[in-house]
């Protein structure tokens, strides 16, 4: 768990993408209160396909066990792809913040505030001068997360594509 320190968010690779899957749709089956979905872990592979633009990763320190140094499991990530939401009222230039997940145990603890901000950073870094992410509505968490970090609503709600559930885009950079 991380207390009183600012989270270590580095960029991830290939060799993380199974576990960042795995936690999104652990994340997601939590957050509303279901069983893991084969559906929504589709879609998120589905979003590892499109070219991406950053992939920063929060894991705990390495630790030795049995005199060996180990990763530490994955504490949160954050995907950004190349601009094209798919939605036709979106910025069409916005970079796209398409997953932020956080361990349940470490939310409210700066970790997705961490990866939003080196995620963000990543993606100016990479010449996108604005950054677009859809949020489902009624997860007051993440709205609160998205706002304090400068994005804005944009657009009007449309409903998810798996649940239905009433979601925003919202989008920082220049207006």
């Amino acid at each position: 768990m991380i207390t009183g320190s600012v989270p270590h968010v580095q960029v991830g690779s290939d060799a993380d993408v199974a576990e960042c899957i795995a936690l999104w749709t652990a994340a997601v089956a939590t957050r509303d209160g279901v069983q893991e979905s084969a559906a929504v872990r589709a879609r998120a592979a589905e979003k590892f396909r499109v070219e991406r633009v950053a992939l920063v990763v929060l894991r705990g320190s390495a630790h030795r066990q049995d005199g060996v140094d180990r990763p530490m499991p994955l504490d949160g990530f954050a995907l950004v792809t190349a601009p094209g939401t798919g939605r036709p009222d979106d910025p069409a230039d916005a970079a796209y913040l398409s997953l932020l997940a956080v361990r349940p145990d470490l939310q409210a603890h700066g970790v997705g505030r961490a990866l939003l901000t080196a995620a963000v950073d990543a993606a100016v870094a990479r010449g996108h001068r604005s950054v677009a992410l859809h949020v489902l509505t009624d997860n007051a968490r993440a709205v609160r997360l998205y706002a304090a970090a400068g994005f804005r609503p944009v657009g009007v709600p449309f409903p998810h594509a798996l649940s239905g559930v009433e979601t925003q885009t919202f989008v920082t950079g220049p207006r």
